[in-house]
């Protein structure tokens, strides 16, 4: 080609590319007779040449229109696509078209999945008041889908458009977040979340031109932990309205403002129980000397009783232990654990005498035996000392083995153990094959380091398997880390892998895949078994489907995807935790995807940990979506660390402090003369992390785990064990 005198050649070049883009080759058109798809990618594809032309116009004239097409069409994967190009071209012509097409009553606004992206489109242009109008509509009716019943991507929807508002941070948009706040409910619970995350840079502009600031807004300025609020707060507590009284006084309690404190010692004294409530809660959180007795007072006012039990949790005192111990039997059946556990972290002797007294009755005993385990000083200890020694627990086998799972967790938890622990548990070690003794030796000597878990769980074969002691071994594993499971690997193959490959595992295999969590590749175990357990569900599936996508390839692709796009969470979890230590490179894609509408905040934080451990630059757009746009704090935190270079460490058995947590669990059944279905009963324990951990109950229907970081962790059982499973 000749370039004309007197024009450069780089401009003559990017000519050339113009001119190429209007008048060269056509896109390629489907034969007579082919898909009307078929024309549709390749208009997608003409369209794309335009916009990599590097022509604006072209973009303009060529780019919107596809994209509008596309978004009148039936097909739901054909509208999140003009969506996404929408989004992509960002100029006002195409923001105005996104906002059109997801109005109310088009095909976009009935599918949650198409406004979730477009909110997602939508919000790098948040300041424009036809956008801001667009997500304070989803924030404020985002939860529901086309039906008007809640959903949870619904909720992911509102979470997101509420982080949108927040971070474009305009008078506007945060005048929004405040109104929903004011109007409560799930608008204003994602609101203060998102305010929380992206907090503004001027109270002023949150607050408005308000003149009376709500008890919600109120609330939440003391929430929010903004020193600059106590500003407008202090004026609150001389105005003639108790109710703001009361809110502002509470809100700068939580800021820190003795200012309250004048007020809720004036208040103290009055009969009516809100402000006593308001009063005592004040008194906590400015630490005041006479915040025990405060609550003490909120615990004997049977009206105020609940509200005296939170204050005890949030702010423990040895002073509270006989006004927690005078309420426990007058608090409803369902809170009274929770005053037996604020007496353990209210601690001394009193504390302890009492929960010695709860242990050996009935109702509460397991409550009272963690509280006293748990429960620093020797008061605790010398109390589980005498349980252990005493004349009870001799005749009492049930007693005798709460008092030593408890000396254990207390060994685990608080590395204070009774002194005669260690001989107790030997001593039950050699009681009979499957009795309920000998599970709670095996437990404690596993986890204390008294014997290996090879040792303790012994050989094994479907005749002749002493299967309480294998389930107590596997658990008392967990606190020793990867060595002890690693003990555990051949017992596992050898019961994972019978001869009929889609053969149900038996309990003892399920207690055994805890050596699982130190192979997330699986082991030696064959790929079709992985497979085959992964489908199955049940305590073993989420781990199999871990170590199964990290030998992704060709052949199990398809068995992943599905795995990925069922309706177990825990199971589409560990797919993901997998793939991120896949081989395949185009395993990130199959994140990436997966992120795009997963509805469950533990999923999303499996994925962006996966992604955390891939090099791709795939990756990228989907760590920064989520990282500024995702409802869940977990998941925007890892999302920067990725960003950052850091990768997620991987979810593999806890070691050093954060092995001390032990969740204690006993199995009760409804009905009592089927006692027997508790005994040996597998489940599937999932730990704050995300991670899934097999596991099977003693016989007498408890279930001791350690190992378990801190967090709130969730159980799900197993259907009860077939007779005989436990042994004899």
């Amino acid at each position: 080609m000749r370039f004309p005198a007197g024009i450069p050649r780089a401009l003559g070049l990017a000519a050339a590319l113009a001119a190429t883009a209007i008048t060269g080759p056509a896109a390629p058109q489907p034969r007579a007779g082919g898909s009307a798809r078929a024309a549709q990618v390749a208009e997608e594809r003409g369209a794309a040449a335009a916009a990599a032309a590097g022509a604006a116009p072209l973009r303009g004239s060529l780019g919107v229109p596809v994209a509008e097409r596309l978004l009148s069409s039936s097909d739901p994967e054909a509208r999140l696509r003009g969506i996404e190009r929408l989004g992509t071209i960002g100029t006002e012509e195409a923001v105005s078209a996104l906002v059109a097409a997801i109005e109310q009553g088009s095909p976009a606004a009935r599918d949650l999945r198409a406004r979730l992206e477009a909110v997602r489109a939508l919000a790098p242009h948040a300041r424009r008041d036809n956008v801001r109008q667009v997500l304070t509509r989803e924030l404020t009716e985002g939860g529901a889908s086309a039906r008007g019943a809640a959903a949870p991507l619904g909720e992911v929807l509102r979470g997101t458009a509420a982080l949108a508002l927040a971070r474009a941070g305009d008078k506007r948009a945060l005048g929004a977040l405040a109104a929903a706040i004011v109007q409560g409910g799930a608008a204003g619970e994602a609101a203060a979340r998102a305010l929380r995350a992206y907090p503004p840079e001027s109270l002023q502009l949150l607050l408005g031109s308000r003149k009376r600031l709500e008890p919600a807004l109120v609330g939440f300025l003391g929430e929010l932990g903004d020193l600059r609020a106590i500003e407008a707060l202090r004026p609150m507590l001389e105005g003639g309205d108790r109710a703001a009284q009361v809110a502002a006084a509470r809100a700068l309690a939580r800021l820190g403002d003795e200012a309250a404190l004048a007020k809720a010692r004036a208040w103290i004294r009055k009969p009516e129980p809100r402000l006593l409530e308001a009063a005592a809660e004040i008194l906590v959180y400015l630490g005041a000397p006479e915040a025990p007795d405060a609550v003490a007072a909120l615990l004997a006012s049977e009206a105020a009783r609940l509200e005296g039990l939170r204050l005890a949790e949030l702010a423990p005192s040895a002073r509270l232990a006989p006004a927690l111990a005078r309420a426990l039997p007058l608090l409803p059946e369902d809170a009274r654990p929770r005053a037996v556990a604020a007496l353990g972290r209210a601690g001394g002797a009193e504390a302890a005498r009492q929960l010695r007294g709860l242990m050996e009755g009935d109702a509460l005993a397991t409550a009272a035996a963690f509280a006293l385990a748990t429960m620093p000083g020797a008061e605790a200890r010398a109390a589980l000392e005498a349980v252990i020694e005493g004349p009870r627990a001799a005749k009492d086998g049930a007693l005798r083995r709460l008092a030593l799972r408890a000396g254990v967790v207390r060994a685990l938890a608080l590395g204070d153990p009774p002194a005669p622990l260690e001989q107790r548990l030997l001593a039950a070690l050699a009681a009979p094959r499957g009795s309920a003794d000998r599970a709670v030796g095996a437990f404690g000597a596993v986890a204390l380091g008294l014997r290996g878990a090879g040792d303790v769980a012994g050989a094994c074969a479907p005749a002749s398997c002493d299967r309480a002691a294998i389930h107590a071994a596997a658990r008392g594993a967990l606190a020793r880390g990867d060595a002890a499971l690693a003990e555990l690997a051949p017992l596992f193959e050898a019961l994972a892998a019978p001869g009929d490959p889609g053969a149900a595992p038996d309990a003892a295999a399920i207690s055994a895949g805890v050596a699982l969590l130190a192979e997330p590749r699986g082991g030696a175990l064959a790929t079709s078994r992985l497979a085959a357990l992964a489908e199955a569900g049940g305590p073993l599936s989420p781990l199999a489907a871990r170590a199964l996508a990290a030998r992704d390839d060709e052949v199990i692709r398809g068995r992943l995807k599905r795995l990925l796009a069922g309706s177990d969470p825990v199971v589409r979890a560990h797919v993901a935790l997998g793939l991120g230590g896949d081989p395949m490179p185009d395993s990130v894609s199959l994140l990436a995807r997966a992120y795009r509408f997963e509805d469950d905040p533990a999923v999303r934080r499996a994925i962006v940990r996966g992604l955390s451990r891939r090099a791709e630059v795939q990756r990228r757009r989907v760590l920064q979506m989520a990282r500024d746009l995702d409802p869940d704090d977990g998941v925007r935190a890892l999302a920067r660390s990725a960003l950052s270079g850091v990768e997620a460490r991987p979810l593999d058995p806890p070691r050093g402090a954060l092995a001390t947590g032990v969740v204690w669990i006993a199995i009760v059944p409804n009905d009592p003369s089927a006692a027997a279905s508790a005994a040996s009963r597998a489940a599937r324990l999932v730990r704050p992390d995300g991670l899934a951990v097999p596991v099977v109950a003693d016989p007498d229907g408890v279930l001791l785990v350690p190992g378990v970081p801190p967090g709130v962790s969730s159980v799900l059982l197993a259907p009860a064990a077939p007779p005989g499973d436990a042994g004899p």
